[in-house]
């Protein structure tokens, strides 16, 4: 029954965009995403480049949530007109994640479709990597819904991650386009900003910035006392950075106890990154985004074993990292009071970095306006070689 009536969803979306696909293209590019109603850093720092580095170029920028509740899916289906008529007149289609427009409708060929993700990389397992698991997708959807297909480029931050990026994405080697996210541009220190979050959370000199970026976990708060307590307050101020989707609940007073524990969701994560002198994570990505700082980074990883069952890991913190890795608050304590082996952190971050971290924003940019240059020539010959056969 699930197979027909998302079928019968597929066949609807493809007969409303039938009229639609006969749009006339234009120079332009529509980037859409479902991660939030708010564009990401990378959306927001690409459609500015493309805007002021190419004027002659048409930017839209769509992005929506999908609410939970009726609803909120009827809203979302409306949304999905303006993408499709959006799609219809552009020649670059940009997601970072799966979109249903992109993915279940037959596009024309002039209109390309590049894939940026809304990760650095994935230590986590994801898309066709966890179909059938308890934290993944069924088989049934992956299918009907034509999961991550039509993909002409697929940012990769190099080839050890890219092997896991075919797996997922269900695509080939060629189609992996070894480029960094825009967001890499703001990872890099900043002596003017972390002392701008200091005075402005009153941390003192002498206390160093503890980051923890915890991943999303589905269904499930993220545990906090007992990483509190591992931390020692007259060292270390704690920040706790959640996922945008995550809603635990901050600490009271008395679990905090001495300790000065920061829950701050108005600064990004970069700005945070930047101005910390540790970070904890567990499962994130952003533990190799992290990485190319050089700050110690460490993992934190209470539910390894829960985790591995429902969602499955592509890169394991315990073989990676083995002398940063922590399962219980009292290992992290340890860890947070022994000398930092930065030869474990180099490792890592070479394995799974390869690509050039400078002006990522511009590459990915003048590399999208390359992809219209070299759209707009083929158009060209076509219709030469057109005019010479009717004469």
């Amino acid at each position: 029954m699930k197979r027909f009536l998302l079928t019968m969803f597929v066949l609807v979306l493809r007969l409303i965009y039938w009229p639609i696909r006969c749009r006339r293209i234009r120079d332009k590019v529509t980037i859409i995403s479902r991660q939030s109603d708010d564009p990401s850093v990378d959306i927001r720092m690409l459609s500015d480049y493309l805007r002021l580095r190419y004027p002659g170029i048409e930017c839209v920028v769509l992005c929506r949530f999908i609410e939970a509740g009726l609803a909120g899916k009827i809203k979302y289906f409306l949304h999905m007109i303006r993408q499709m008529v959006h799609i219809a007149s552009s020649r670059i289609i940009v997601l970072d994640g799966y979109c249903i427009t992109a993915s279940v409708l037959h596009h024309k060929k002039e209109t390309k479709i590049l894939q940026m993700w809304h990760a650095v990389a994935a230590i986590k397992k994801f898309g066709y990597q966890t179909i059938d698991r308890a934290g993944g997708h069924s088989r049934v959807v992956a299918e009907t819904m034509c999961m991550h297909r039509n993909y002409d480029y697929i940012l990769c931050p190099g080839p050890e991650m890219g092997r896991i990026y075919c797996e997922a994405f269900h695509a080939e080697p060629a189609r992996l386009l070894y480029m960094g996210l825009p967001r890499l541009d703001l990872i890099w220190d900043s002596e003017e900003g972390a002392a701008a979050i200091r005075k402005a959370y009153n941390i003192p000199d002498e206390r160093e910035i503890l980051l923890y970026i915890p991943t999303f976990r589905k269904g499930a708060q993220v545990r906090l006392k007992d990483l509190v307590r591992s931390i020692d307050p007259q060292k270390f101020t704690l920040v706790v950075r959640l996922h945008p989707l995550d809603r635990t609940q901050p600490l009271s007073d008395d679990e905090r106890g001495d300790l000065q524990v920061i829950f701050d969701q108005s600064r990004s994560t970069q700005e945070w990154i930047r101005s910390c002198d540790r970070l904890i994570t567990d499962y994130s990505a952003l533990s190799v985004e992290a990485s190319l700082t050089g700050k110690p980074l460490y993992f934190y990883i209470y539910d390894i074993n829960e985790y591995e069952q429902s969602v499955g890991l592509n890169v394991d913190p315990r073989r990676e990292m083995p002398r940063a890795v922590a399962i219980t608050g009292l290992q992290l304590s340890d860890l947070l009071a022994e000398p930092y082996d930065f030869g474990e952190l180099n490792a890592f971050r070479d394995k799974y970095v390869s690509i050039d971290t400078d002006a990522c924003t511009a590459r990915l940019g003048d590399f999208i306006y390359g992809i219209i240059k070299e759209v707009h020539q083929e158009v060209s010959d076509a219709s030469s070689d057109a005019e010479s056969q009717s004469s």
